[in-house]
């Protein structure tokens, strides 16, 4: 008897990449399908963290009356191009009703259920593919300059530690241990114990990627502009050179995913959520550890190619070029941070596929039995990258499926 087809994994990110390796490990025979090379899109360039404390949804009410004030800082660590604000302003309605009391709330406890064991999902995946060494667990530090931002982060302290978030506060001292060469005394700082990064995200989805292929996976570098559907199934992916059969589908395509869900009768209104990042030239400030300046809003990692600046939210920049100035904003912080401007090595940008309640798309497809979406991990991807992959695999196993209404793809 021939073989039935392959579950079509879309989208060769970190999360699709996750994904295909978890079906692929429950015993399904596995096509993961994307024109870009494995992990060369938004997850080349992120801060490499796994950020486990991240619990509150982006989408609250301080944001929301920040969005003026947006406006008018094109540099600022969260800015909206003016251009781009009316195509914005759908996405914005649903983030303005996110961002009431009652869901910040429920936003919250439903992330802070899925990042619960996203440490753990991360360390299973890396073992079982010989990747163990990638990942540091060494925490986090963040970094308070000014006393109205230490008052402001500690508030979130009995929020953490509700959902078992575990951190240690430092006196400035302690902050100036680990950061020589710090010019101006900080207020205070906090260690987020539990946390991790990996030292070069790029390297892990190609590695995944690789694993994948190795152990049988197929991997097809052609781009999907349709589905062929039989009643309530997908049966085919529409391809530039015809169809290619499938028996399943895991729909995990980053900002494209608004196009495609749409073809399947689903709104999901991601929107393409602008990050940079700078890698520094050798010779400037030494991080021991991820290190995050509060007030600030970027995030210096130590990588195996050298330190990395990340960070910065820039709405309504989507099909538009970079402004590059905000790449190079991140190592001026580090000239009135350290009183020397550290050279830059390389200077990038990406889009984050990001939903307006800052709650990924996890779950079935309305109205199709064998489609799945994993899609709009905002600045989590990497974070709920092995999460997700697991949480999806279960839905194509004998197992009850998992509880995920607050995810739903259908919620919009």
């Amino acid at each position: 008897m021939a073989s039935p087809p392959p579950i079509g994994v879309v989208g060769a990110g970190v999360i699709g990449v996750a994904c295909a390796r978890a079906l692929q490990r429950a015993g399904h025979r596995v096509l993961l399908v994307d024109p870009a090379p494995p992990g060369s899109l938004c997850s080349f360039g992120n801060a490499g963290h796994i950020a486990i404390d991240h619990i509150r949804p982006l989408a609250r009410p301080e944001v929301l009356r920040a969005v003026p004030a947006m406006l008018v800082k094109p540099l600022g660590p969260l800015t909206l191009r003016w251009m781009g604000l009316p195509a914005m302003l759908p996405w914005l309605r649903h983030f303005a009703a996110a961002s009431m009391p009652g869901r910040v709330e429920a936003g919250t406890t439903a992330l802070a259920g899925l990042l619960a064991t996203a440490r753990a999902d991360w360390e299973t995946e890396l073992g079982l593919s010989g990747l163990a060494s990638i990942m540091r667990q060494q925490g986090a530090l963040n970094v308070f300059e000014t006393e109205a931002g230490k008052a402001a982060a500690l508030a979130e302290t009995p929020t953490l530690a509700r959902f078992g978030i575990r951190t240690r506060d430092l006196a400035p001292e302690d902050v100036l241990s680990l950061l020589p060469g710090l010019k101006k005394k900080p207020a205070g700082g906090r260690i987020f114990t539990d946390a991790a990064h990996v030292l070069n995200p790029y390297r892990l989805v190609r590695a995944l990627a690789e694993k994948f292929v190795v152990e049988g996976g197929g991997l097809l570098a052609q781009p999907v502009t349709g589905f062929k559907r039989d009643g309530g199934r997908i049966t085919a992916l529409t391809l530039p050179q015809g169809e290619q059969p499938v028996s399943a589908l895991v729909l995990a395509t980053g900002v494209a995913t608004t196009g495609l869900a749409k073809q399947l009768g689903v709104n999901l209104p991601v929107t393409a959520e602008r990050g940079y990042h700078v890698m520094l030239s050798p010779g400037g400030p030494d991080f021991a550890l991820p290190t995050t300046f509060n007030e600030r809003g970027f995030v210096a990692t130590p990588m195996e190619m050298g330190t990395r600046l990340a960070g910065t939210v820039e709405f309504g920049a989507a099909g538009r070029p970079p402004n590059w100035r905000r790449a190079e904003v991140l190592a001026s912080h580090l000239k009135e941070l350290y009183g020397a401007a550290p050279g830059i090595a390389e200077r990038w940008s990406g889009d984050r596929p990001t939903l307006p309640d800052y709650l990924p798309a996890l779950g079935r497809l309305p109205g199709l039995e064998n489609a799945v979406v994993a899609a709009g991990h905002q600045h989590l991807g990497l974070t709920l990258a092995a999460t997700s992959a697991r949480l999806v695999a279960s839905f194509f196993g004998t197992a009850a499926e998992p509880a995920l209404a607050a995810f739903s793809p259908g919620r919009f």
